[in-house]
This record gives C-alpha cells, sequence and structure tokens, in this order.
C-alpha cells in the first residue's frame, strides 16, 4: 500500500426540506447510514417550462 488516508472528526451538512415542523421529521442513524422521514405535503403541479425562440 502506498497511501492510505483516514478521517477523525465530525462532519455536517444541512438540506432544505421546506415549511415543515419539526416535530414531524424523524431521523435516525444506524450502521452509517443516515434515514430521514418526510412527511408528504400534497401533490405539488410540475412548474411550467418557458422556452426563448432564438432566432
Amino acid at each position: 500500500m502506498i497511501r492510505r488516508e483516514r478521517y477523525q472528526g465530525s462532519c455536517s451538512r444541512s438540506f432544505y426540506v421546506g415549511d415543515m415542523k419539526e416535530e414531524d421529521i424523524k431521523a435516525s442513524f444506524t450502521n452509517g447510514e443516515l434515514k430521514v422521514s418526510l412527511p408528504k405535503t400534497g401533490i405539488k403541479r410540475a412548474e411550467e417550462k418557458k422556452y426563448i425562440e432564438i432566432q
């Protein structure tokens, strides 16, 4: 082995999940796997695609 890297410390990430109550969001971290459960807030219409014609 020529090179081995190790990391020891903490890491953090943040995600915007919309306007939700903290009580409704569930998260667990087991065996190196993070699971986040978010409630379904309803079906939103897909945004209409807009095109600009190039002449």
